[in-house]
C-alpha cells in the first residue's frame, strides 16, 4: 500500500464514540467482550448523535442509524487494514522510536523530544501524559492509543512536518496489536519489573510481550527495508537476556547498550555528583569521554537520559551535538519535576506506597547535608484504602516534616481519608493536617528554609482535583509558583 495520505485531514475514522466529530466515520468494533445487539445499537446511536456520517459495522448487527452503513466482517480484526486504507502508512522519512519498559517510558520520551528539538528536529510524542507535536497537544486516554487513533496521530504528525516520533509502547499495546504494521527505526527497553499481572497473569508473559517488540516488530521493520536498532539497558540482566533470546540477527543485529552502573556498554555514565541542583557527571560514548551537566532530579533519571541519548544516536543524531544539548534537557511534567530552587520543591505523581518511598529517597539524595526534607501528600478517595496507613508510615520514616492533605477525595469523606493516613504516623512524629490542598502546600513552603527540600506527591502533572463528582482546576505546580510570586 502506498505511503500517501488517502483522505483529507478534516475527515477522520474513529472507533471511540467519545471522539466522534461531525463528518467522521465510526467503526463499530468488538472490545475485550463481544458486543450485544443492544450495545451495538446504543453505540451507533451515540456516534450518529455526535455527527458520524457513516458507520463501519459487522453485518451480523441489525442497524438502521439513519446514515450509510458499510458492512465489514469482524472489523476489530481488520483495524490495521482500515487504518492504512484511510491514513496511509507513516512515511519512511519519519523516524519512529518505540520506548517500552516497566518504568521510565514517559521520561525517556520527554527527553528524546527535548534533546531532538534542541537539535532542530520537529518531533512528535505519543505517551501516557499526552499526544503532541508542534502546534497540537491533547491529553492521552491510553499510553499506546488504539490502532485507528495511532495511525491518525502519525498521519497528522507527518502532515505537520515531524521528522521524529517518540512513542511509549505498553505491553497491552503490543499484545493487542495496536502497533501492528508500524516500522520502527529504534526500540528502547528501559528495564523490567513486575506490572500488569491482572492482564498478563505471569511475569514471564509480561516479559514476553515486551520481547515481541524486538523479536517480531523490529524484525518486520528490517524486512520492510529499515535498519532498526535495539537500545538496551545493560544494567538489567533480564532485559539483556530477553533481547538476546529475541535473536538480534532477525533485525540485522544492531544493538546499542547503556549503563549507569559500570557495566560494559556503548554509553556509560561513570562519576557523578548532585550539586547546586544539577548533576555533574562523566559520560563515555563509543569510547569518547565527556563532562556533562544534567538538570533532572534523581539518579534513575540518569538511566532515562542515557536511554534517550542512545536512542537518538541510533537514529543518526551526532553524539557531540547530543552531549551539548543535555544540560538544557527539559523537566518532565509531574515526574520529580523541580518547580522551585532554594528551597528545592519537587512535584511528583507518586500515589502508591512504593512510589512515595522511592520519591522520598530520591528527594533525600538531592537535599543538602544541612537541610531537611518535607513532604505534602494524601490519598485518593474511592480507591484502595489499605495503602493509606502504609503511606503515613513511609512518610514518617523518610521525611523530617509532614503535611497530610487531600488528593482526589472523590465521593469519600476527605477527613476520613486523612484520619486513615495519620494512623500510620507515630504520635511522637510531628505532622500537620489540612483538608485544603492549597493551604497544605502553603504551610509546607512556609516551614521550608532555603537549604531544605519539599516533595509534593500524589498528583504530578494532573491539573485538576476531584471533589465529590466535580472536577475542578488544580495544579500543584501553579500553587507553588503563585506562592513564591506573592512573596517575591
Amino acid at each position: 500500500m502506498s505511503d500517501s495520505v488517502c483522505h483529507s485531514i478534516s475527515q477522520r475514522i474513529v472507533d471511540d464514540t467519545r471522539e466522534v466529530r461531525p463528518g467522521d466515520i465510526y467503526v463499530l468494533r468488538q472490545g475485550a467482550v463481544p458486543l450485544t445487539q443492544t450495545q451495538a445499537l446504543d453505540l451507533t446511536q451515540k456516534a450518529v448523535q455526535a455527527g458520524a456520517s457513516e458507520i463501519y459495522a459487522d453485518p451480523a448487527f441489525d442497524l438502521s442509524p439513519g446514515v450509510p452503513v458499510r458492512p465489514v466482517l469482524a472489523p476489530h480484526l481488520h483495524l490495521r487494514d482500515i487504518a492504512e486504507s484511510f491514513y496511509g502508512r507513516p512515511p519512511r522519512s519519519m523516524k519512529l522510536v518505540a520506548v517500552t519498559g516497566t518504568n521510565g517510558k514517559t521520561t525517556t520520551t520527554y527527553l528524546i523530544e527535548s534533546l531532538a528539538r534542541r537539535l532542530g528536529l520537529r518531533t512528535g510524542v505519543i505517551g501516557t501524559i499526552s499526544y503532541r507535536y508542534p502546534g497540537y497537544e491533547e491529553n492521552s486516554l491510553n499510553t499506546t492509543p488504539g490502532t485507528l487513533k495511532l495511525y491518525r496521530l502519525l498521519h497528522d504528525m507527518a502532515a505537520a512536518g515531524c521528522e521524529l516520533v517518540a512513542m511509549e509502547v505498553s505491553s497491552h499495546g503490543i499484545v493487542q496489536g495496536r502497533i501492528d504494521g508500524l516500522c520502527f527505526d529504534a526500540a528502547v527497553w528501559t528495564n523490567l519489573g513486575t506490572d500488569h499481572l491482572d492482564f498478563h497473569h505471569t511475569r514471564e508473559a509480561y516479559a514476553r510481550a515486551k520481547q515481541r517488540l524486538f523479536g517480531h516488530h523490529l524484525a518486520l521493520s528490517h524486512d520492510a527495508g529499515k535498519s532498526p536498532v535495539a537500545v538496551v539497558n545493560a544494567d538489567d540482566r533480564e532485559v539483556m537476556a530477553h533481547v538476546s533470546d529475541a535473536d538480534p540477527a532477525r533485525w540485522g543485529g544492531a544493538v546499542r547498550t547503556f549503563s549507569i552502573k559500570g557495566q560494559p556498554a556503548d554509553l556509560r555514565i561513570g562519576r557523578r555528583e548532585w550539586t547546586n541542583h544539577t548533576w555533574r557527571l562523566n559520560m563515555t560514548l563509543d569510547g569518547h569521554a565527556y563532562d556533562v551537566e544534567f538538570p533532572l532530579v534523581g539518579e534513575f533519571n540518569l538511566a532515562n537520559m542515557a536511554s534517550a541519548v542512545a536512542a537518538l544516536q541510533a537514529v543518526g543524531c551526532p553524539p557531540e551535538r547530543l552531549v551539548q544539548a543535555i544540560p538544557q534537557a527539559g523537566q518532565v511534567p509531574g515526574r520529580m519535576e523541580c518547580v522551585h530552587r532554594d528551597p528545592l520543591v519537587i512535584v511528583d505523581f507518586a500515589h502508591t506506597p512504593e512510589a512515595l518511598e522511592n520519591a522520598l529517597l530520591t528527594a533525600r539524595q538531592c537535599t543538602r547535608a544541612s537541610g531537611k526534607l518535607g513532604v505534602v501528600f494524601g490519598a485518593g478517595g474511592d480507591r484502595d484504602p489499605s495503602k493509606r496507613r502504609v503511606m503515613g508510615e513511609i512518610a514518617s520514616k523518610h521525611a523530617d516534616f509532614i503535611v497530610v492533605t487531600s488528593d482526589n477525595p472523590r465521593t469519600e469523606d476527605p477527613g476520613k481519608i486523612l484520619d486513615e493516613i495519620t494512623k500510620g504516623i507515630p504520635k511522637d512524629c510531628p505532622h500537620e493536617v489540612y483538608l485544603d490542598r492549597t493551604e497544605a502546600i502553603h504551610r509546607a513552603l512556609a516551614m521550608a528554609r532555603a537549604q531544605d527540600s519539599v516533595l509534593i506527591a500524589g498528583k504530578g502533572h494532573e491539573d485538576y482535583q476531584i471533589l465529590g463528582t466535580t472536577k475542578i482546576h488544580f495544579d500543584d505546580r501553579e500553587v507553588v509558583r503563585n506562592a513564591y510570586e506573592e512573596h517575591a
